[in-house]
């Protein structure tokens, strides 16, 4: 397997597949990780990787996102769950890394319903 692919005729990373991922523009990953636009641009459309601490950055937002998801899953009231409920899921990510952006709200709110809709599997 290739260590690097290219979609659409543009070489993309793993970097990027993460931060898509987690729904952050280029805007909102350098402001989240406290680096340049450029250098997450340079990250996402090139082979050159980030530094360990960014990666570790990602990493904490998708924890945030899974953890969020996996509690308004355990709190919701699964004997009273009706299917039209799952389109009114609205979760906070109450991490620091992830909460500011709206994206990461979005996978967590995805990753919840998801769960939620196994009840009906």
């Amino acid at each position: 397997m290739s260590v690097t692919h290219r979609r659409l005729g543009k070489l993309m990373s793993n970097f990027s597949d993460m931060m898509s991922y987690i729904g952050l523009s280029s805007e909102e990953a350098a402001a989240a990780l406290n680096v340049s636009e450029d250098d997450i641009v340079r990250w996402c459309n090139t082979s050159e990787a980030p530094p360990l601490h960014i990666w570790q950055g990602l990493v904490k937002m998708l924890d945030e996102i899974r953890f969020s998801a996996e509690e308004a899953a355990k709190s919701a009231d699964l004997d009273h769950l009706d299917a039209s409920d799952l389109n009114r899921v609205i979760l906070m990510v109450p991490g620091q890394a992830a909460s500011e952006f709206a994206g990461p709200k979005r996978a967590a709110t995805a990753l919840a319903v998801a769960a939620l809709a196994r009840v009906f599997v």
